[in-house]
């Protein structure tokens, strides 16, 4: 490599395996380290004082003798492990997006699973019955003419609304600003009115950042503001949610069920197993659940790599990047 080579650090598991796609992606010259989660801390720190740019999902040690390290780079949209007290201060902190498609087509993917009955009938056909044939009950229903609410409607909530649109729904937007461009919502609540909105809603969809203020956003109050027949679709994060509020109204019948792809908790290295919560949400016949996979498609970490090099060689060629979540502070 030339001396100009631009210096990157693929930091992380998640990351690393993306080498090829920047070697693929990438016109411009660059020097390349991945370094895994096992690496030690004096392997980790010598990259990242090398490098000129980390890609990342989590930056979570100081790095004071980094003063060549110009952005720190998130693979994803959610930079809740990248401590910004950690990143050196003339670094710029950025994210990437790319997976709102593929959140839109699990959350239509799911609400039609609900309507249609899909588990149940799949899973009691295989077993040999024909109660859910074409002349018994019960009958089941349509994913046309209920109403949708998104709550946030950022990249993927707009996505969203465009897609659930074209299958004849109301589609309802809740967020702190209204869009200027999503025709798909009919109608646009304030976040203050959120209680309000809830109960217009048969199914309210979380699309929402998890920051201070949205923490618990839907706790017990709010989740008893909403239909006995309404189905809560989790697509931000665990606790935008109040875990044991939210169990309780599964259990009780506050609500009629929950499609949850975001935990409270996650598997770590002592714990590789974990669920995802400590409530035994895997035990409700009301509740569909995956691990956090809502967005994972070969295609969404495409569009995703694609962001992440543009503003790579936008950083080596002196231009302003894109998606700032921390521009560098004043030394």
């Amino acid at each position: 490599m030339s001396s100009s080579a631009l210096r990157i650090v693929l930091l992380g598991d998640i990351v690393t395996p993306n080498l090829p796609r920047l070697q693929r992606k990438a016109d411009f010259d660059f020097d390349a380290r991945c370094i895994a989660h096992s690496a030690s801390d004096t392997e980790r720190m010598q990259a990242i004082d090398w490098a000129d740019a980390v890609v990342t999902t989590a930056f979570d040690k100081p790095a004071p003798r980094a003063t060549s390290l110009k952005l720190v780079q998130g693979q994803g949209a959610g930079y809740e492990r990248i401590l910004f007290d950690c990143v050196p201060a003339q670094a710029t902190i950025c994210n990437s997006f790319g997976h709102v498609r593929a959140a839109a087509e699990y959350a239509l993917m799911t609400m039609l699973m609900w309507t249609h009955r899909w588990k149940d009938v799949e899973t009691s056909f295989r077993g040999g019955s024909w109660q859910y044939g074409s002349m018994s009950l019960p009958i089941r229903n349509e994913l046309n003419s209920q109403t949708v609410g998104i709550v946030g409607l950022g990249h993927m909530g707009r996505e969203i609304a465009q897609r659930v649109h074209a299958m004849g729904v109301r589609v309802l937007g809740c967020a702190r600003t209204q869009p200027e461009d999503c025709a798909a919502i009919e109608r646009f609540w304030p976040l203050q009115h959120l209680d309000a909105f809830l109960a217009e809603c048969d199914f309210v969809i979380l699309s929402i950042a998890l920051t201070p203020q949205t923490q618990h956003l839907i706790d017990q109050v709010r989740l008893g503001h909403m239909r006995r027949n309404a189905v809560l679709i989790n697509l931000a994060r665990g606790p935008v949610v109040h875990e044991q509020a939210l169990y309780d109204a599964l259990t009780r019948g506050t609500i009629a069920g929950a499609v949850l792809d975001v935990w409270w908790q996650y598997p770590d290295a002592a714990n590789p197993n974990r669920r995802g919560s400590t409530l035994p949400f895997h035990e409700l016949p009301n509740v569909l659940m995956t691990p956090h996979s809502s967005q994972w498609t070969e295609q969404m970490m495409d569009r995703r790599w694609d962001m992440i090099v543009a503003n790579l060689e936008r950083l080596k060629r002196g231009e302003p990047l894109r998606d700032i979540v921390r521009p560098p502070r004043q030394i």
